[in-house]
């Protein structure tokens, strides 16, 4: 049973997983660094949560595809409700430039992404400030 308990363990690879595994571990081990005074269970699980629920908030690597799908085909769309003769371009050549606005939608959608995930980051960060001093202390060990 235990190996069974131990291999569910290693299931999980997230960050908040790695800190909680590396703490359950290694917490008597000289050198390991020890939770602050002031700093409690709770806050630090909070603190990992929260830090956790910032980078899964950008989505899984299959809903980020489903945008970029969605988002290369729009152009397309919208430009396939004009007659030819009123679109820029002839030919492919109007194909070519939709794709290009769809990259370029994507593009921002990442860089928007990217930042929200970077703010909550933050927010974690300002929120609890003695969790996050220790889980530094715990990765660095």
């Amino acid at each position: 049973m235990n190996d069974l308990e131990e291999r569910y363990t290693t299931v999980l690879d997230d960050f908040q997983h790695r800190i909680e595994n590396k703490i359950k571990h290694h917490k008597d081990e000289a050198g390991f660094p020890q939770m602050p005074h002031g700093l409690d269970e709770q806050e630090l699980s909070d603190y990992l949560f929260d830090y956790q629920a910032a980078l899964d908030s950008e989505g899984t690597e299959r809903s980020q595809y489903t945008v970029a799908g969605i988002l290369l085909c729009l152009p397309i769309l919208v430009m396939s409700a004009f007659p030819e003769k009123s679109l820029p371009f002839r030919g492919y050549l109007n194909v070519v430039a939709a794709i290009a606005v769809g990259f370029v939608l994507f593009g921002i959608y990442k860089v928007l992404m990217k930042a929200l995930v970077r703010k909550r980051i933050a927010r974690a960060n300002r929120d609890y400030p003695k969790a996050k001093e220790y889980v530094d202390a715990v990765r660095q060990f």
